[in-house]
């Protein structure tokens, strides 16, 4: 019991910055803290926080601990709910990361209807186009498009999205429509980088030897903009401009020389496979986001 305290008073120390935070957040006093974090540091041979008079940074060993404690902790507490019989009601803090755009149209709306259900639980939704280190980065869950090749990880895979290539009706009209990837070159290319846009040259059959790039972004919502606005052909994943197509802002060209189809999986490390609240979301999160993919 006095190990699960120590690693309570690191993580407190952690989230609250400050060693009186942190007791006040335990109901414990400040010399108290001070003592059980001293013991902890002397027993492990190594300093876990960079004390100031207001504040507590964690140094390497004591983020490499803080990491590892959170888990603990929580297994520990879905245990007493188990043996509590409990286990109907998961509790908790997930901490997940999805893609900045499938994010914010799919993975979040499907979150809040997850949460409503579940009241117990709390979620840290990150958006960003970023590949993150789930582990190193403390990280219960991911949304990942494309291929997930780290074996420390459990990926369920959820379905595919594709790579299209599209063009306002305007601009096909005055420029011609493209038959085949080659016919590009008479073309304005809009290259985005967002989630390795794979632009023209990852089109199966003849590529272009030479692209007019009219113009380069870091995402894939501004060269979609600029392509309803007539400036040129973009690519971008079906999710992201199912809508535009379906409303004829855009079209989409090249049909038969698309690239291959992008897995979408949930990922988490094998870790974490058997905590309940986690099990619960992905379970929740592959039936409603099948229904998009």
């Amino acid at each position: 019991m006095d190990r699960l305290r120590q690693l309570k008073v690191v993580v407190a120390v952690e989230e609250e910055g400050s060693l009186v935070a942190a007791g006040r957040k335990l109901n414990l006093s400040l010399p108290s803290i001070s003592r059980i974090l001293g013991e902890l540091e002397q027993s492990l041979g190594v300093i876990l926080f960079e004390r100031s008079a207001r504040r507590c940074r964690a140094t390497e060993a004591g983020r490499v601990l803080v990491h590892r404690a959170r888990h603990l902790l929580a297994d520990y507490d879905e245990i007493l709910q188990v043996v509590g019989g409990r286990w109907n009601e998961p509790q908790g803090q997930i901490r997940m990361t999805a893609p900045l755009t499938f994010g914010r149209m799919h993975v979040l709306p499907a979150v809040c209807h997850f949460l409503k259900e579940h009241p117990l639980i709390d979620v840290g939704l990150e958006l960003s186009d970023g590949i993150i280190d789930l582990q190193a980065e403390d990280f219960d869950l991911g949304v990942r498009i494309g291929p997930v090749d780290a074996p420390s990880l459990i990926a369920k895979r959820i379905g595919y999205v594709h790579w299209w290539a599209l063009a306002s009706p305007s601009y096909l009209s005055r420029h011609g429509v493209p038959q085949e990837p080659k016919d590009l070159s008479r073309h304005h290319w809009i290259q985005h980088s967002s989630l390795r846009s794979p632009g023209p040259l990852s089109l199966h059959g003849s590529s272009p030897r030479v692209l007019d790039m009219r113009l380069i972004v870091n995402d894939a919502t501004s060269a979609l903009e600029a392509a309803r606005v007539d400036l040129g052909i973009t690519s971008a994943l079906s999710y992201q401009a199912a809508e535009d197509v379906a409303e004829g802002k855009l079209v989409r060209v090249l049909v038969d020389f698309e690239p291959e189809p992008l897995p979408v999986s949930l990922v988490y490390p094998e870790t974490r496979r058997t905590v309940q609240r986690l099990r619960r979301l992905v379970d929740f999160l592959a039936k409603e986001l099948r229904k998009v993919l």
